[in-house]
């Protein structure tokens, strides 16, 4: 993976030489090749929502967290998932971000423990259609486990060069 070479934010035309010059310059060197990133809110539950018997396979769907996203529109080319909750025992569950347009896993994060803890997925390479993706979150258990979630986000950044 290739960082990005060029701005993200790219300033145009420069002024003559002269304070304001510095100030553009200045400008651009400190916001000009940052990595955009945007945080998408799929679940917040103060009381922690409960998925019961998160099944094996292709999971337990938590339908209250579809949304969608434009990955295009916003110069996403990598996503993770941030997690805040807990396992109702011992053991694992999954948390995924599923792209239901697509048929495919976005990212996903691995939740243990019985106390709400925050966890963060590793960030996965996507290529942005510049469409509309309907995504949701599923949870991945053994059928019997009933992890409680607090809040799950969906995290995107851009740090790859176009072509």
């Amino acid at each position: 993976m290739s960082l990005r070479p060029d701005p993200v934010v790219n300033f145009g035309e420069r002024p003559e030489v002269g304070p304001l010059r510095r100030v553009v310059d200045v400008l651009q060197a400190l916001f000009g090749k940052v990595s955009a990133l945007v945080d998408v809110a799929l679940l917040l539950e103060v009381a922690g929502h409960t998925v019961t018997d998160a099944a094996a396979g292709a999971g337990t769907a938590v339908a209250v967290t579809r949304t969608i996203v434009n990955f295009g529109d916003a110069g996403i080319d990598s996503v993770r998932v941030v997690v805040y909750g807990n396992n109702s025992g011992a053991g694992s569950v999954t948390v995924q971000v599923y792209d239901v347009s697509g048929s495919a896993a976005l990212c996903t994060v691995t939740v243990t423990g019985v106390t709400p803890t925050t966890y963060a997925g590793s960030w996965a390479t996507i290529i942005p259609t510049g469409t509309d993706r309907e995504c949701e979150v599923r949870v991945i258990g053994d059928g019997a486990v009933d992890p409680v979630l607090y809040t799950v986000h969906l995290q995107g950044r851009t740090v790859q060069a176009r072509s």
